[in-house]
């Protein structure tokens, strides 16, 4: 029998729970650590709430969510959990010392082969956590609840080893997430950076009178979020001609919103005559397919989505 790979995540807070439900439930022997008994205590009971969940949605059985409880131990003993993990994963409230201390802690406890990740959703840990072994840390950021999200943001440095960060992606791959690898650091990673522009916008609309609050979401729901599952927001651009996008950016009326002028990698394409489907060419290579098939298939996709959304009870 294939022993459990070990995996130490210290802070039981806000995504803690979720963490430890993610590794356990690929069969991960997950220790869970926070330095106060009742945030523990919490934890363990969010972690059930969560069970019941993907219980209800036949997602896992009965037999399923026992298994995952047995994966996970909680502790407020940091030294002892640090004594032989496979992998540390540092999820402590986004406070630069608090974190500087816990990698000291780490790089002097932990064996060799441990790995160091970090859950930052905006710090460079690179800079903060002044390891011995820069060549086994890394970002790995999580988005809530990590046990449902699939995406991981993987950020590596310069001094990151390949072969470590080979191993971390594959060891996501293992549990069912999908990791994107960042090849370098820049704050706010991707989806915070585009998320944050978005929620600029939402408010600069609603505080100028341009919109209600209902009305802007009512304008995502049904349009971006039927679009995005299948397009993404870059393949988004192929369909809608690079042609006309970079139009759009060099529209002064815009500019304001954007940088003037297109976007470089936009520009390049449109000057090399790769305007997306209709040129079966664009930020994506589409050879071999019409633009007719690939304008039926995003149809069906989108149909789909609609017909689904149909059946979702609204939060409000």
């Amino acid at each position: 029998m294939q022993q459990k790979k070990k995996i130490t995540i210290i802070g039981a807070g806000t995504t803690g729970h979720s963490l430890a439900l993610a590794y356990a439930r690929g069969n991960y022997q997950v220790t869970l650590v926070d330095n106060k008994n009742n945030v523990l205590v919490k934890a363990v009971r969010l972690i059930k709430d969560a069970l019941s969940v993907l219980k209800s949605e036949q997602l896992i059985s009965d037999i399923e969510a026992r298994s995952i409880v047995k994966n996970i131990s909680c502790t407020t003993n940091l030294k002892e959990a640090l004594k032989d993990p496979d992998f540390l994963l540092e999820a402590v409230y986004e406070d630069p010392t608090v974190k500087w201390e816990v990698f000291q802690q780490a790089d002097a406890l932990c064996p060799e082969h441990t790995i160091f990740m970090s859950n930052t959703s905006r710090m460079n840990i690179f800079e903060i956590a002044q390891v011995k072994r820069q060549d086994r840390l890394l970002i790995c950021h999580w988005f809530a609840p990590p046990h449902v999200i699939p995406l991981v943001e993987v950020v590596s440095s310069e001094a990151t080893s390949p072969e470590i960060l080979e191993t971390v992606i594959e060891s996501l791959l293992e549990i069912g997430k999908t990791p994107v690898h960042m090849k370098k650091y820049v704050p706010g990673f991707i989806i915070n950076r585009i998320q944050n522009l978005i929620v600029k916008e939402m408010f600069w609309l609603v505080d100028n009178g341009y919109a209600t609050i209902e009305d802007i979401d009512r304008a995502v729901k049904a349009s971006l979020a039927v679009r995005m599952p299948v397009v993404g927001v870059m393949q988004s651009c192929d369909f809608g001609g690079l042609d006309t996008l970079a139009s759009i950016h060099s529209n002064t009326s815009i500019v304001p919103l954007w940088e003037p002028g297109p976007p470089k990698t936009v520009l390049q394409k449109v000057q090399n005559g790769e305007f997306g489907v209709k040129t079966s060419k664009g930020l994506y290579d589409y050879s071999g397919q019409t633009e007719s098939e690939l304008m039926q298939r995003r149809d069906k996709n989108y149909l789909k989505i609609l017909q689904y959304f149909a059946t979702i009870d609204s939060l409000t």
